[in-house]
């Protein structure tokens, strides 16, 4: 039954996205799985501390139980069994964005690791949320790889052309990340309600996308490789807004 209970559920491994998970919304863990001779350290003590201070059961247990039980195999001693991310809706979060809000549109994944990684500069940059298509899962994987950031930036689930409309019907200037863009990405005014487009590990964005966007960036490359992760081209691009926001 247990492990019926974390599959049907979710896992969240690793001491980072434990401990965020249990600051930021202790009242989703369910309960905690904790190896019964971990190598203690600060984050441990504070897992601890705070499963303690809002009441979470705790089971302290053997490693391989928690090999056994593991989506990721990066657990660290330590497994948070939590109720599933809430299901959001982009039109509110479009609405009661600020004037500065950004969104980075995710069109194509298959590396877990590349999600999860935009999701913690997303959260980094202060982003409004991150946006995935609707076939796009939010897995332990996606969630280790954040580092526990998905805990602190809004994740949700849209169609691309119908989040490209609900952004012009609102203002929010939809901007696509692309090689073969207008103007390289710190020309273009990248201030305000922005909503970034970034296509797949090995999927441009079509023409169709692009001439939907008010604008498509680029990112000068000097090596001999046409192109970036796209972890790392988005985190550019985010970063850049930022400086032009806050003047760096």
């Amino acid at each position: 039954m247990i492990l019926f209970i974390i599959k049907l559920i979710m896992n969240i491994e690793g001491r980072n996205p434990v401990l965020e998970s249990l600051r930021a919304n202790p009242e989703n863990v369910m309960e905690l799985f904790i190896r019964d001779r971990v190598n203690k350290d600060d984050k441990m003590y504070e897992i601890v501390k705070l499963a303690k201070k809002h009441k979470i059961k705790m089971r302290f247990v053997k490693l391989d139980f928690l090999e056994r039980v593991s989506d990721t195999g990066k657990h660290q001693g330590v497994i948070a069994v939590r109720s599933a991310l809430p299901v959001l809706s982009f039109r509110k979060i479009v609405e009661e964005g600020d004037d500065n809000m950004m969104l980075i549109y995710i069109r194509e994944s298959f590396n877990e690791f590349n999600i999860g990684s935009i999701i913690r500069t997303a959260e980094c940059t202060g982003a409004s949320a991150v946006v995935l298509s609707p076939k796009t899962k939010i897995t332990p994987q996606v969630i280790r790889a954040s580092m526990g950031a998905s805990e602190n930036v809004s994740i949700v689930h849209e169609g691309l052309f119908t989040a490209i409309k609900e952004c012009k019907d609102a203002g929010v200037k939809v901007v696509g990340i692309e090689v073969a863009g207008d103007k390289f990405y710190h020309e273009a005014d990248l201030t305000g309600r922005v909503m970034f487009i970034i296509g797949g590990e090995d999927r441009s964005l079509s023409d169709e996308i692009m001439n939907k966007c008010d604008e498509v960036v680029k990112i000068p490359l000097e090596g001999k490789i046409n192109s970036l992760n796209m972890g790392v081209a988005t985190g550019v691009v985010m970063y850049e807004k930022l400086r032009q926001e806050v003047k760096m």
